[in-house]
């Protein structure tokens, strides 16, 4: 069982893994921080979860590439060839992540980064299609 955590500023993680337990009910490996709600150390959760994982795979999700979140996340895996982490963080990725019953390599990750990259686009209404039949 692949561990995961999702990092991020404000509920964004605890939202994705809200959305993850509707969507697949399968979030019992998934950690979240939601860092600044309030005046809890988030880093020291951080270095917790790293501690924890002891060696095993693991990924972590962080909201911003280059934030304050993923800089902590950063400074605390260095060392750590095992954890995985992926900025810029959608539903998506971590969706396929949790979702993949290959064994984590950072080839394969990639491969479901590319993947869910595509999904984001921008949907424009058409006049030709109804309601009804963009629904069905």
């Amino acid at each position: 069982m692949k561990k995961i955590l999702i990092a991020s500023h404000g509920h964004l993680a605890s939202g994705i893994k809200s959305s993850l337990q509707i969507l697949t009910g399968m979030t019992d490996q998934i950690t979240t921080i939601d860092a600044y709600v309030d005046e809890h150390d988030y880093v020291a959760d951080i270095k917790q979860y790293v501690k924890e994982i002891d060696g095993k795979p693991a990924i972590i999700f962080t909201d911003l590439f280059g934030g304050s979140v993923n800089q902590k996340v950063m400074l605390e895996v260095m060392e750590h060839n095992n954890i995985f982490v992926v900025s810029g963080t959608n539903l998506p990725i971590v969706l396929s992540v949790l979702l993949d019953e290959q064994e984590l390599t950072r080839e394969h990750l990639q491969e479901l980064i590319d993947l869910s990259q595509v999904q984001l686009v921008e949907v424009k209404p058409n006049d030709d299609i109804s309601d009804d039949s963009f629904l069905s």
